[in-house]
């Protein structure tokens, strides 16, 4: 893993580059990764200019990262014979991570309707489960509050 010249806080992401083989694709991402005319463009464009925009992981268990964000950018370097690629590494809870997958991931232009509709329901869910969460939050906060 290597560090590029780039001084940041504590607080701040950085860019670094990780070998391939230490990530790992989003347990249920909803995006099929494609070997059609965009991932033919898109290994030309890396091939021409790098990969401008670095892939989203978070670290999972034994060394690892989970890819968020980059799925087709990781696929097209490897086709391409790169060892390694530029990840911003993120601390995401489960939630959080389907939350950013979804939201990087539906403004591609080609999406169908079953990948589109697979990662709306993944996001309600994580969604509803977080309401889920708060009402008994504030719920459990009142009941303290009248019990004093």
């Amino acid at each position: 893993m290597t560090e590029p010249n780039r001084q940041s806080g504590e607080n701040e992401e950085r860019i670094i580059e990780i070998e391939i083989e230490r990530l790992r694709p989003f347990k249920e991402h909803p995006f099929q990764v494609k070997d059609d005319k965009e991932m033919f463009l898109l290994q030309e464009s890396i091939e021409k200019y790098g990969i401008l925009n670095p892939l989203i992981v978070r670290p999972v268990p034994d060394g690892y990262y989970e890819i968020i964000s980059g799925h087709r950018r990781k696929h097209a370097a490897e086709k391409l014979g790169y060892r390694k690629v530029p990840v911003i590494i993120r601390v995401l809870s489960e939630d959080d991570s389907i939350l950013s997958m979804v939201d990087s991931n539906l403004h591609r232009e080609r999406i169908s309707y079953s990948e589109k509709a697979f990662a709306y329901k993944l996001k309600n869910d994580v969604l509803e489960k977080k309401s889920r969460y708060e009402k008994r939050a504030k719920l459990t906060t009142k009941h303290q509050e009248s019990g004093r």
